[in-house]
């Protein structure tokens, strides 16, 4: 499958990030769908799927771990990547839990950087 066909959710609340991404992630053929929290990833999920979805932790309402671990719950096996600049043994460890394909440091990568990754995950 083309990256044109792989759709992607991105839930991130900073605008210029989300921006940033959405341009980048496009340029490389992928379908993006961005939201700002995760009370609107939940809405988005019940109409549309995903191939994977990047998931910043510190969000408005609801972090992104909790709503990764609601995600599990209900048996929904969407591959999800971590987008955070939260560094740390617990976060890495609590993600690892809820089978998360990659935990990205935003400050350590270049954004070109981190489309590759997606694509190589993808």
């Amino acid at each position: 499958m083309s990256a044109k066909k792989k759709k992607i959710l991105l839930v991130e609340d900073e605008p210029l990030i989300q921006d940033i991404y959405l341009k980048k992630l496009k340029e490389a053929g992928f379908d993006v769908t961005c939201v700002f929290d995760a009370e609107e990833a939940k809405k988005i999920l019940r109409k549309r799927s995903f191939h994977l979805i990047i998931l910043d932790i510190i969000l408005p309402k609801e972090d992104g771990l909790s709503f990764l671990k609601k995600l599990r719950k209900e048996k929904n096996n969407i591959p999800v990547i971590i987008f955070s600049n939260l560094e740390g043994e617990n976060y890495f460890d609590e993600a690892k839990k809820y089978k998360v394909k990659d935990y990205i440091i935003k400050a350590n990568y270049t954004p070109s950087e981190i489309v590759q990754k997606i694509q190589q995950i993808i």
